[in-house]
């Protein structure tokens, strides 16, 4: 149990890290944080909950990889480069990819209840 526990810890100081120092992951939570509000009120279906919940931690997943990717690159070439922009420019596009989907899921998903 101690080894899950450190493990635990470990992955926590990540998160803790990016949400202090990455903006966007701030905005993607203060996103998601609305999204769930917003269902609560609508009292939308376990399916429902299920697909936002899904969308929520698949970009904040995203966001917290391409954090990653960032840091690395930052880490192993620390001078512009092309290449280097490309790797992140790749990296921010799965986050915005999802974050369309997402969007899509939950006009979808809310549609219903603001336009029954």
């Amino acid at each position: 149990m101690g080894k899950f526990l450190k493990s635990l810890r470990v992955a926590l100081n990540g998160i803790k890290y990016a949400i202090r120092s990455q903006r966007n992951i701030r905005i993607q939570l203060f996103v998601g944080a609305m999204v769930i509000i917003t269902a609560s009120i609508f009292r939308v279906s376990v399916i429902e909950w299920c697909l936002l919940l899904f969308c929520i931690a698949l970009v904040m997943g995203l966001e917290l990889i391409n954090t990653a990717i960032e840091e690395l690159v930052n880490l192993v070439h620390p001078e512009w480069s092309e290449k280097a922009g490309r790797i992140k420019d790749i990296a921010a596009g799965a986050v915005t990819l999802a974050s369309v989907f997402s969007i899509v899921i939950g006009l979808l998903i809310f549609a219903h209840y603001l336009f029954p």
